[in-house]
């Protein structure tokens, strides 16, 4: 009969934490992540995987993150072709509905490549431009709006150094900035 009676207890205060956590989990904030790529190259999907994962790491712990594709048709259909030129109104008509607490709007542009050519190497620069957006959606106010530009370079005195590599590495950058901004400014707001 005792026996009985702890499992009992114990089933019963299992179902208690796990009703626990899945509160827990529903109550938090969801950000929707309105992100294009514009750089047109060959390894695109790395370049999304970078700045993705970035952010679903940053964020996850604070908040329900939700990448939305449905936003930027939206933004198309209202005749808004480039994420940096919306404005704040234009974006938050297009998430009505959404029931989001913040969005992160980032677009990422083309790269803007030079070549460095001395005696001894060769090699190349890259520079990576994120125009960024973050909007507190229930006090309909910026919390950041700018952008972030990052120059990466990379030589060998071998061979040739490659886009790929030298243009992750200026997106790292750019993944450094903004989670400061949002360590700044987006976790604290919350």
């Amino acid at each position: 009969m005792k026996k009985q009676s702890v499992r009992i207890l114990l089933l019963v205060l299992t179902l208690v934490c796990a009703m626990a956590s899945v509160t827990s989990a529903a109550a938090l904030p969801r950000v929707a992540l309105i992100y294009t790529n514009n750089a047109n190259t060959t390894y695109d999907t790395e370049l999304d995987s970078c700045v993705l994962d970035n952010l679903n790491k940053t964020l996850s712990q604070h908040f329900e993150v939700v990448k939305n594709d449905t936003v930027v048709q939206k933004l198309a259909d209202m005749g808004m072709t480039d994420l940096s030129m919306a404005e704040r109104r234009d974006i938050l008509n297009a998430v009505a509905g959404e029931e989001c607490t913040y969005v992160i709007c980032l677009s990422l542009e083309p790269f803007q490549r030079k070549e460095k050519i001395t005696f001894f190497t060769q090699g190349i620069e890259m520079i990576a431009t994120v125009p960024c957006k973050i909007i507190d959606v229930k006090n309909d106010r910026y919390i950041y709006n700018g952008k972030f530009v990052e120059k990466q370079s990379d030589s060998t005195w071998i061979g040739s150094v490659g886009n790929k590599s030298v243009a992750l590495q200026a997106l790292q950058k750019v993944n450094k900035g903004l989670n400061k901004i949002l360590n700044e400014k987006m976790l604290v707001s919350k």
